[in-house]
């Protein structure tokens, strides 16, 4: 087979990378001593995959943003509801906004 030199990651690839470093934070929680119950184990999980998506790993940054339904705003209108914005807005840096609630989304 002729070597084809360096190329973009496939999606299967990109998608299998960003899996397998989800399943490695997994572990590395589950033996981290300095959170010492269930609680504080999930939460650095949750602040570890959300600081994955933010690019703040061996990974790039992945957008992160709502994609609705079709039908979504005219169903919440008709409800009298608010309906998840269908312009696609990055809600990142996702970890900065963990710990602090909630935040004004950057410009």
């Amino acid at each position: 087979m002729i070597d084809p030199g360096p190329r973009p990651y496939t999606p299967e690839e990109v998608r299998d990378l960003l899996l397998d470093h989800v399943r490695n934070l997994v572990s590395y929680w589950e033996r981290e001593a300095r959170a010492p119950d269930a609680h504080a184990k999930l939460e650095g999980l949750a602040f570890s995959i959300l600081a994955a998506l933010d690019g703040c790993a061996n990974l790039p940054a992945f957008l992160v943003t709502p994609v609705p339904h079709e039908t979504d705003r005219a169903y919440h209108e008709d409800e009298g509801s608010n309906w998840y914005p269908e312009d696609r807005p990055d809600l990142g840096p996702l970890h900065e906004f963990f710990y602090k609630g909630h935040g004004e989304l950057p410009r």
